[in-house]
């Protein structure tokens, strides 16, 4: 009975609990290791009115720190191989998350277990190109990474 009375408690918590760390963190589309004591999952794969928004968490193993230059992050469509780099402003700013202190990377001091998002947005490649690959600084390329179109 006491065993019941535990599994009933354990299913319960999972009820109450679950849906709201499920709505809390996006699902990942791909997950690659990184060389920073850091996972990597892209949540976010947009297409949208000629722009490309890609967002990727972090994930530290250990103590890190992320450091990700804007010039070593880009998209290849696997099809034709072209190359897309990060998008800029008028003021050659990046379109992407920027700190004050880091404006050639994005950069940021994890603790073990803490989680960081990165924002990029990217021309978009043309529409019939359904899926690309992600190149970042320290971290395998995610490859055949889906464009969701909106």
């Amino acid at each position: 009975m006491k065993e019941l009375k535990t599994r009933h408690c354990s299913y319960l918590a999972a009820l109450l609990f679950l849906p709201g760390l499920a709505h809390g963190q996006a699902k990942a589309i791909a997950t690659a290791e990184t060389n920073m004591k850091a996972t990597a999952e892209i949540t976010e794969c947009k297409r949208k009115e000629g722009v490309l928004t890609i967002k990727v968490r972090f994930k530290a193993t250990a103590d890190t720190s992320l450091e990700l230059p804007y010039a070593e992050t880009y998209v290849i469509t696997p099809s034709s191989g072209k190359k897309y780099e990060v998008l800029r402003d008028s003021d050659k700013n990046p379109i992407a998350t920027t700190q004050p202190l880091y404006g050639n990377m994005v950069q940021q001091n994890l603790k073990n277990g803490d989680t960081f998002t990165a924002w990029w947005k990217f021309p978009a490649p043309p529409p019939e190109t359904k899926k690309i690959t992600l190149s970042l600084p320290k971290t395998e390329p995610f490859e055949d990474v889906p464009i969701t179109d909106q």
